[in-house]
C-alpha cells in the first residue's frame, strides 16, 4: 500500500514537472502564469494577495515566465533586507515555481522584538482610540488584528463562570475577505472583556471592505502623542510576554496563543526588554563601584 502511494506521488510529481516545462514553452508572463496556475489553488485569500505582492516586489510579475530561473529568483531575494520578509518570500517562490530547497534554500528569520510599554501606558493610549475594543482584544486576548475586527458577540461562550472567545474567522488586510483565521481555537478572556463583546451592537461590527490596516495607521498617531510605539501585533506580543513574566506554564501560553508547539510561543512572542537585560547584568563588588565613581567624576 505504501509502495503504491509512493508511486502515485512520484507520478504526480513527474506530471507536474512536465506541465511546468510545457508552460515554459509558451510565451506568457509570470502574471499570466499566476492567473492560470496559482490563483485557482485552494490558498487563503490573504495568501494569494501576499504572493502577488511578493512577485511584484521581486520585479518578477511582468517578466517572461520562461526567463525565470532559481538563480534569478535568488538574486532578487538577496535584494530584500528584512530577513523575515526574505524568508516568507523564499517560501512563496518555492511553491510558485516548484523549486526545491536545494534551489531556493530555507532562510532563517529573526523573532521581532519590541521594547514593550507598561500596561498603563498602553491602556492610556488605547482608551483614546475609536478602535478601542479591537486593540483591547489584541492586548488581552492575543488576537491578530484581522481576527479582532471579525469578532461578534456570538463567538463568546460561557462555561460555568468562565468566558471563552471562539476564534473562527478573520478579515483580510484589505477587508474584502472574511474567512478562517491563521489559527483556529478558543481563548479564555477576562469577564469584563467578554461583557464588552457581548454588548456590541450591529453598528459596532466591522464593515466588509474596510481595510484592517486603518487600525495600524491610527496606532501610529496615538503612539506619537503618548511617546510610545504601539501597533496591533505588538499587543499580541505583550499578551504572551505578560503571561511569561507571571510564570504561566509554557503549555498554557501555547494554548492561549493558539500555537501548535511551545517553542513558537516562547521563542517568538516572549519578549526581552532593555530593562530585562539591565537586570540580567552581573553586579560589581562595592569596592569596584567606588573606583568607578572616581573615574566617572573625571568627566563632570
Amino acid at each position: 500500500m505504501k509502495l503504491v502511494k509512493t508511486i502515485h506521488t512520484l507520478f504526480d510529481s513527474f506530471k507536474h514537472i512536465a506541465h511546468i516545462h510545457a508552460m515554459k514553452g509558451k510565451n506568457m508572463k509570470v502574471s499570466q502564469y499566476y492567473e492560470k496556475e496559482i490563483s485557482n489553488k485552494p490558498y487563503k485569500y490573504q495568501t494569494k494577495q501576499n504572493i502577488v505582492k511578493c512577485l511584484k516586489k521581486l520585479d518578477l510579475w511582468d517578466q517572461p515566465y520562461k526567463s525565470i530561473t532559481p538563480a534569478l529568483c535568488w538574486n532578487r531575494l538577496e535584494g530584500i533586507f528584512n530577513q523575515n520578509t526574505k524568508r516568507v518570500y523564499a517560501g512563496y517562490i518555492r511553491n510558485i515555481f516548484n523549486y526545491d530547497k536545494s534551489q531556493i534554500p530555507v532562510i532563517m528569520g529573526f523573532a521581532k522584538t519590541y521594547d514593550l510599554p507598561t500596561a498603563e501606558q498602553l491602556e492610556s493610549c488605547i482608551n483614546r482610540s475609536k478602535y478601542r475594543l479591537h486593540l483591547l482584544l489584541c492586548m488581552y486576548a492575543g488576537l491578530r488584528i484581522g481576527e479582532a475586527c471579525a469578532v461578534v458577540p456570538q463567538q463568546i461562550k460561557k462555561e460555568g463562570h468562565l468566558y471563552f472567545l471562539n476564534i473562527d474567522r478573520a478579515y483580510s488586510q484589505d477587508g474584502l475577505s472574511l474567512s478562517s483565521p491563521k489559527t483556529l481555537g478558543r481563548v479564555l478572556i477576562p469577564e469584563w472583556l467578554a461583557f464588552e463583546v457581548l454588548n456590541m451592537k450591529k453598528d459596532d461590527y466591522w464593515k466588509q471592505g474596510r481595510p484592517t490596516k486603518l487600525i495600524t495607521t491610527a496606532c501610529g498617531s496615538l503612539g506619537r502623542v503618548e511617546k510610545i510605539k504601539i501597533n496591533p501585533h505588538m499587543l499580541r506580543h505583550w499578551f504572551a510576554t505578560d503571561m511569561a513574566r507571571r510564570n504561566v506554564p509554557p503549555h498554557i501560553i501555547m494554548k492561549q496563543m493558539r500555537h501548535k508547539n511551545v517553542q513558537t510561543a516562547m521563542a517568538v512572542y516572549s519578549q526581552v526588554n532593555n530593562a530585562d537585560l539591565i537586570n540580567a547584568m552581573p553586579t560589581k563588588p562595592s569596592a569596584n563601584k567606588q573606583e568607578m565613581a572616581k573615574v566617572v567624576s573625571l568627566f563632570n
